[in-house]
């Protein structure tokens, strides 16, 4: 049996179907996958169909015969790659051998063959195949690969082409960001080191009008009571106004409308061409000779907005170029830093100043306060000495009271009452529990034993719960009496009660059980005897 790695598909081609039949059961019998054909125009359908591994082809055929149908196999592309083996009985085997082999046929079978000799040739041939097929769809791979890598190659290129231009663009943006950061660095630098208001805004005005290249300055802050002009300079004469602490007026010297617009979003307005714009139209300021730009920068930290930075050009139209427009917003984002800080430090400054009066008057006052607690502090701690002596006096008295107390309550849980000099009784009433029980054991106990009693009747009429633990504990009292030399006796022992002693098991033989205390009592006179002493 064949290998199935090795199997493959056989068409085999014979008008005889005896040869058809033997074909088939030897290529079957060994493997392969075996399709049949009778005539050549089957067999080249056939062949187009399933694309066989291998053609075994009959030369002597009727209608067209094998010669005809391996010209036409392969002349069809589909069809050329397939092996054709002819097969035939002709005893001119050289001139058919010739012409099977220029038609394009791989091998050449002489009838009769043996069966070895043709599954050999057959085994050698679809191997041929597969290595053929195998071949070919690795060298479709590697042209495939080669053309994809060739189309990757050109979008590499084309792509660092791409990426060479965005970089020369970046660097020439990075060179120009390079030095606008510096001046942003250096002007932020100068602002920042100041932490004096006046000193701060002339350093800060002076550094706006340079890098703008304006021809004013106007700055505004947000104060409490609303918008103010603190500080302002023109280019011509170059003086810093500072203090002005001017409230934002519809006549001012400036285009209100802008820097109200801008203190209203927080977002910088920049109008560039200021005769091109419709909503500035009206605006008193800008009538006559109006400045061709107007840039108003929101001065913001943390959210919060500090003031306006607003700057005029008369330069042409787009006076400001956006990477000015940019290294202008960082320098207002640090002015508005700078100017919150020195806010804050002024404010600190006065607040520090109205501290240390408030501090200077507070010693005084403490210190005479802290006499004042000195000698209110010695009263109290003579007083606290007493009321602690008081206390623990009172602690005490009570401490006996609460003795006292818990021993009369213990007498009269358990009350032990003499009805002649030999007879004793216990009534017991509500709810008895083990430390109750163990009252009455030990009130039982030093009562015969101080009265020499014969006999001591427990009475349980008034018991409304009785577990196994207080059960065991009255009989252990019984047992106790009965080594002093006393009967015990319970009397009042209602239905309930007799049912919870039942279940739960209690031995009742040791003692002598009454069902009322007037009985109990008569039967304890008996066992006493009938002449004793009443009380």
């Amino acid at each position: 049996m064949m290998d199935s790695s090795e199997a493959g598909t056989i068409l085999i081609v014979d008008d005889n179907p005896r040869n058809l039949g033997l074909l088939s059961d030897t290529l079957t019998g060994s493997g392969f996958e075996v399709a049949a054909a009778v005539d050549g125009v089957r067999a080249i359908r056939l062949a187009k169909e399933g694309m066989p591994d291998l053609i075994l082809l009959d030369v002597k055929m009727d209608g067209i015969d094998g010669f005809e149908t391996c010209r036409r196999l392969k002349d069809d592309p589909t069809t050329s790659a397939i092996p054709v083996i002819f097969m035939t009985a002709s005893t001119d085997l050289s001139s058919d051998r010739v012409k099977g082999l220029n038609l394009g046929a791989v091998d050449y079978l002489a009838k009769p063959f043996l069966d070895e000799e043709l599954l050999a040739r057959v085994r050698v041939h679809t191997k041929l195949r597969k290595l053929t097929k195998s071949l070919a769809a690795q060298v479709e791979e590697r042209l495939a690969a080669e053309s994809a890598l060739q189309r990757l190659t050109h979008e590499l290129e084309r792509r660092v082409a791409e990426r060479t231009a965005q970089l020369e663009r970046a660097l020439e943006g990075l060179t120009q960001a390079q030095a606008q950061m510096a001046t942003v660095i250096r002007a932020a630098q100068a602002v920042s080191g100041e932490m004096v208001l006046d000193d701060l805004l002339d350093r800060l005005m002076r550094l706006t009008l340079e890098h703008a290249g304006a021809r004013k300055c106007v700055l505004v802050l947000s104060r409490e009571s609303g918008l103010v002009i603190e500080a302002s300079i023109a280019r011509d004469p170059d003086t810093v106004r500072l203090g002005l602490s001017t409230p934002l007026r519809p006549d001012a010297d400036l285009a209100v409308c802008v820097v109200e617009e801008v203190a209203r979003t927080r977002e910088s307005v920049f109008h560039w061409d200021t005769s091109r714009e419709a909503r500035l139209a009206g605006a008193p300021y800008l009538e006559g000779k109006p400045p061709k730009s107007i840039l108003s920068l929101a001065m913001i930290c943390q959210g919060e907005l500090i003031g306006v930075l607003y700057i005029e050009g008369d330069a042409t139209p787009e006076p400001l170029f956006a990477a000015q427009l940019e290294t202008l917003g960082l320098l207002a984002s640090q002015a508005a830093i700078a100017v919150k800080n020195a806010l804050l430090y002024a404010h600190l400054a006065e607040m520090t100043s109205a501290l240390r009066r408030s501090n200077e008057r507070l010693e005084t006052e403490v210190a005479r306060q802290t006499e004042e607690l000195r000698r209110t502090n010695d009263r109290l701690q003579l007083e606290l000495a007493e009321r602690a002596r008081a206390e623990e006096a009172r602690a005490a008295l009570q401490a006996e009271i609460i003795q006292a107390q818990n021993a009369r309550l213990a007498e009269l849980s358990t009350p032990l009452i003499p009805i002649t000099d030999h007879i004793m009784v216990m009534p017991l009433i509500g709810t008895i529990d083990s430390p109750r029980a163990q009252q009455a054991l030990e009130a039982a106990l030093n009562g015969v034993q101080a009265n020499r009693a014969q006999v001591v009747i427990i009475d349980v009429t008034g018991v409304t719960v009785l577990d196994s633990a207080v059960a065991s504990t009255l009989m252990s009292t019984a047992a106790a009496l009965r080594l002093l030399g006393a009967r015990t006796v319970i009397t009042g022992i209602r239905a309930e009660l007799a049912q919870t002693l039942i279940d739960l098991g209690v031995d009742l033989s040791a003692v002598v059980t009454k069902g009322t205390l007037k009985s109990g009592i008569s039967y304890a006179l008996k066992q006493a005897g009938g002449g004793a002493q009443r009380l």
